[in-house]
């Protein structure tokens, strides 16, 4: 007889069945996530290590291309007597030396990889400072400090492999009358700046350079006199606007002459003329100043806007305090010297762009005949009071043209100024305006001519 059973005892039996019977979806889901992370994190591990050998390999054949340049350049150098020059001929060299089978100014390939090795040689002839445009102007010996720097695709964040040794010439290889010309370039922050390039000329000789890190780039000339040092580099200037600014220099034998440019990446400034809403802009106005003391002796520099009244200047000396503007180029149309104040400064960010409001003071002229009649179509002018420093369209100043009323509302630059009207006579004598000061509130001023 077949013996009873629990119910009960029967469904455990099954729910057993059941679960050994396979996986399900969810799980089979989740073991593949697992697995797929695991895999990710293994596959990144391998990347990494592969990546970390092949810079390493990089590395590596770097510096032995950084190692053989100095090399090369060190046998040239000590070859012949010959050597120092040629090594001093050309102060900056990129892949100057290929590799068998290659081309010079070509880079250097080793196993499949493109390597830039550049060569820069540097006069160090004598001084107490750190280099040849700081300390004293006796020479000793001089020597060549060279720095090789070599860089390749992908690097990344790892700096270029350097190396660097000193040349001293045999003594008698260089004449003894051998003079130097070192020129220091100063960016905005008052910091030498690396990589500008620098052209010495004169008796017959021209000579280059690029500065070095500390803004120094030294030259031997072959004979003393008067030498021109410049500079062009596309998008800099100096403090007055100059891209090309050169300076003359008198070497004597056996010493450093030195020169100091300020120069640094240009920036530009877009300006707005206005006035009391009403007012008009005179037509003839095409001035502004700017003022900073470093614009040197005066502390202004006048910039000709066209007409218009908007206007981009550019070629800009990015000074850390900014410039100060007002509307003309008399003296008497700053500000301050018209009793007011200056506007703020606008900082001008080298390589980059500002911009700023310039205000007149408002003016309305009322043009008359002796009798009191209005004269319509008047075309009103200015002339300053003081005319220090201004420029001849200012002198007189073209406002503009009384409307049917005889009236003409305009606006001028700070300072007093005699108003006349073209092609007629004063009744009396012209007159002239109160101190105008920009911003204030239009003043009226009545003009009889014949």
């Amino acid at each position: 007889m077949e013996r009873f059973r629990p119910r009960s005892h029967a469904i455990r039996q099954r729910a057993l069945l059941t679960d050994d019977a396979g996986v399900s979806l969810i799980e089979l889901m989740m073991a593949i996530v697992i697995f797929a992370i695991a895999m990710a994190g293994i596959t990144a591990g391998f990347v990494s290590v592969g990546q970390k050998t092949r810079l390493n390999k990089d590395r590596v054949a770097a510096a032995n291309l950084a190692s053989r340049e100095l090399e090369i350049a060190r046998n040239v150098f000590n070859a012949s007597s010959t050597g120092p020059i040629t090594i001093a001929a050309d102060l900056d060299v990129t892949n100057g030396y290929p590799l068998p089978g290659g081309t010079a100014g070509s880079p250097l390939v080793v196993d499949s990889v493109p390597y830039t090795v550049f060569r820069r040689a540097e006069w160090l002839p004598a001084g107490t400072g750190q280099s040849p445009c700081d300390g004293g102007s006796g020479v000793t010996y001089p020597t060549l400090a060279v720095n090789v720097k070599v860089t390749w695709p992908y690097m990344g964040q790892v700096k270029p492999i350097e190396s660097n040794t000193l040349l001293t010439p045999p003594k008698g290889v260089l004449a003894s009358s051998t003079s130097f010309v070192a020129v220091k370039v100063l960016g905005s922050n008052g910091l030498g700046k690396e990589d500008v390039p620098v052209t010495v000329s004169g008796n017959g000789g021209t000579y280059t350079a690029t500065t070095a890190e500390d803004g120094c780039a030294t030259v031997a000339v072959a004979t003393t006199g008067t030498y021109t040092a410049s500079l062009n580099s596309s998008g800099w200037v100096d403090f007055y606007g100059a891209a090309n600014p050169s300076k003359s220099v008198t070497t004597s034998a056996s010493s450093i002459s030195r020169l100091t440019f300020n120069y640094d990446r240009a920036g530009s400034l877009q300006l707005n003329l206005t006035t009391t809403s009403g007012y008009a802009l005179p037509t003839g106005l095409r001035s502004v100043t700017l003022g900073n003391t470093g614009l040197q002796p005066s502390g202004t520099q006048i910039k000709d806007i066209g007409t218009g009244g908007n206007a981009t200047i550019t070629t800009l000396w990015p000074f850390s305090d900014g410039y100060t503007l007002w509307a003309g180029s008399c003296g008497q149309s700053d500000p301050a010297a018209a009793g007011g104040s200056r506007a703020l400064a606008v900082v001008v960010p080298g390589n980059g762009s500002a911009s700023t409001t310039t205000q007149l003071a408002p003016v309305r002229v009322n043009v008359t005949t002796s009798t009191g009649s209005a004269i319509a179509a008047a075309t009103v002018t200015a002339t300053p009071l003081s005319t220090i420093s201004c420029v001849a369209t200012e002198n007189p100043l073209t406002l503009g043209v009384t409307n049917s009323s005889g009236q003409l509302q305009t606006s001028l630059p700070a300072g007093s100024w005699t108003l006349k009207v073209t092609g007629k006579t004063a009744v009396g004598s012209w007159p002239n305006t109160p101190v105008l000061l920009p911003g204030a509130a239009a003043v009226t001023v009545g003009v009889s001519a014949a």
